[in-house]
């Protein structure tokens, strides 16, 4: 039982997976920011989303301290979480001047993600059944967010990052994705099954550019999936135990 224990803990996960997972926390933690600070005072927002965004900010403070001493990522997610502290304590009755802070919000996560991904780029030991799952996991992350901030209505360029041609593409190449990887990783083909199922449930609320009432249920059924890709990628490029 003991040597059992030590060589479990023996497995380690890739720098890569860590740059990847926490891209995935930065985004589901600006989603859910956009979901709890509505811009409209009369709203009485989900409380579990303002949990949710504190998890994640846990979870990225817990990543950080993996990294290599020469990322630099430190001043990007400071600046997350002031951003994140000027909205928690900014009143309700002031919620409309949401939207200037939660722009700032998403510039840093958006300086934050373009870090670890050049940081991710850079690694040639992830194997590529692993980096189809990581893209995979954040196009659907990049759908989410867009979706949010296009019901969020205020927030400038945010709100209209895509077109709709670039959302058609970008469901093409999840839909490609799923194909290729359920044919890839048949021992794993149900749970992947089932995260399709996820995916396909919400994709035309997903690709709907019309501005609508922020809702909860894109997050509720895709926070999951992005998650397991991530998981399921970490499985498959952990380093083994010597």
């Amino acid at each position: 039982m003991v040597w059992l224990l030590a060589s479990t803990a023996a497995w380690a996960t890739e720098p890569s997976q860590i740059y990847q997972q926490m891209r995935s926390q930065a985004t589901l933690l600006a989603v859910n920011a956009l979901l709890y600070f509505d811009a409209d005072p009369q709203v009485h927002p989900d409380e579990r989303h303002l949990v949710r965004v504190n998890e994640a900010q846990k979870r990225l403070d817990a990543m950080a301290l993996q990294l290599e001493p020469n990322m630099q990522v430190g001043d990007s997610l400071a600046s997350l979480h002031a951003w994140l502290a000027e909205l928690q304590a900014l009143p309700r009755r002031d919620a409309p001047r949401y939207p200037q802070l939660l722009i700032g919000l998403l510039d840093t996560r958006l300086k934050l993600d373009q870090q670890l991904g050049e940081a991710y780029a850079q690694l040639e030991s992830t194997p590529p059944v692993a980096r189809q799952l990581n893209q995979q996991s954040l196009t659907i992350g990049s759908l989410l967010l867009d979706a949010q901030a296009r019901s969020a209505r205020l927030l400038g360029d945010h709100s209209l990052a895509y077109s709709e041609a670039e959302l058609i593409a970008r469901d093409q190449v999840i839909q490609q994705g799923f194909t290729t990887l359920m044919a890839e990783l048949p021992e794993h083909a149900k749970p992947l099954y089932k995260q399709r199922s996820a995916y396909r449930f919400v994709r035309e609320r997903l690709l709907d550019r019309a501005p609508g009432r922020v809702t909860g249920s894109l997050e509720r059924y895709l926070a999951g999936v992005l998650v397991a890709l991530d998981d399921l990628a970490e499985a498959q490029g952990a380093t083994p135990p010597l």
